[in-house]
């Protein structure tokens, strides 16, 4: 063979072998993840249950079991890691208005432009509730206008309110614990699983209003104004559903922080705080809870 021919049908074989090697990875590349702007990715090449597995598999949720009487971590799974705890805020938000002193019976009412994104309380035009009702719906059902409103009511400007739920936060020893608003609508309030055991454990047993608005099953009261009777049921539906008995409970959502959940158990139960961040879906935190509450621990 004439040696020009040869070298011609070598660099033919070499250059059918890159091409393919190419379209292999070109292949093998598409089941992969193209990085989007803000950290997050999406997915290439995956059918809906593959995508469904991988997005499982890649779940990043905080779980914590406390036991409050002897200050002991039970079970925990990233329960240091900071986030979003969304209207489990709101439970630090109660103890700091009971700290100012709340007129429970003090007509109240929500002005038109307190009415956003998130649970509402819905009160028509002359119609008005009282202090006592503006909490149970913050806590109890967790209504960002009934939370914004009853704190407006208290006679302090908000961004005051908000200093002195971080001035709180120190005291109670919550380092890695910040607020930016009082219902939780804001990613920027964050903490972690073990921080908010701490939080909630101090609501549930030095304010016993927190406590018995959290714990219970509904709560019923006849709006001013029209004698309108309105019902609030508590958002964590192992209480108001299922019968769970706690001694306080707060939920949160948020799609920044997934759903939060922190309960405290009551009888056998009652030294026990469990709480879960991130989860991927209402149904989930539920058992999750359940579960870590009930939890044999050797």
């Amino acid at each position: 063979m004439h040696k020009a021919t040869f070298l011609f049908a070598s660099l033919s074989i070499l250059l059918a072998f890159g091409i393919g090697t190419v379209v292999s990875k070109i292949i093998q590349q598409s089941h992969t993840t193209v990085p989007l702007e803000g950290g997050s990715s999406i997915e290439l090449g995956l059918s809906g249950n593959e995508q469904e597995h991988s997005e499982n598999a890649s779940h990043n949720k905080s779980t914590l079991l406390f036991n409050t009487e002897t200050k002991t971590i039970m079970f925990q799974r990233n329960a240091f890691e900071r986030r979003p705890l969304a209207s489990i805020t709101k439970l630090m938000t109660a103890m700091v208005a009971i700290d100012h002193g709340v007129d429970w019976e003090k007509e109240a009412n929500i002005l038109p432009q307190e009415y956003g994104v998130g649970g509402e309380l819905l009160l028509h035009p002359g119609e008005t509730v009282t202090m006592r009702d503006l909490f149970h719906a913050s806590l109890l059902g967790s209504a960002n206008n009934a939370t914004v409103a009853y704190v407006r009511q208290l006679g302090i400007s908000q961004e005051e309110f908000i200093q002195e739920m971080n001035r709180k936060a120190i005291l109670l020893n919550l380092e890695q614990t910040e607020f930016f608003d009082v219902t939780g609508l804001n990613p920027n309030n964050v903490s972690t699983a073990y921080e908010i055991a701490m939080l909630a454990h101090s609501a549930f047993t030095k304010y016993p209003e927190i406590s018995k608005a959290t714990s219970a099953k509904e709560y019923s009261f006849t709006v001013r104004g029209n004698g309108r009777e309105h019902t609030i049921r508590n958002t964590n539906k192992l209480i108001s559903e299922n019968n769970l008995q706690a001694t306080g409970s707060k939920t949160g959502f948020l799609y920044e922080a997934g759903y939060c959940l922190v309960t405290q158990g009551a009888g056998i139960y009652k030294d026990r705080i469990a709480v879960v961040m991130n989860e991927v879906s209402e149904d989930a935190q539920f058992a999750e809870i359940n579960q870590l509450l009930k939890m044999q621990v050797k």
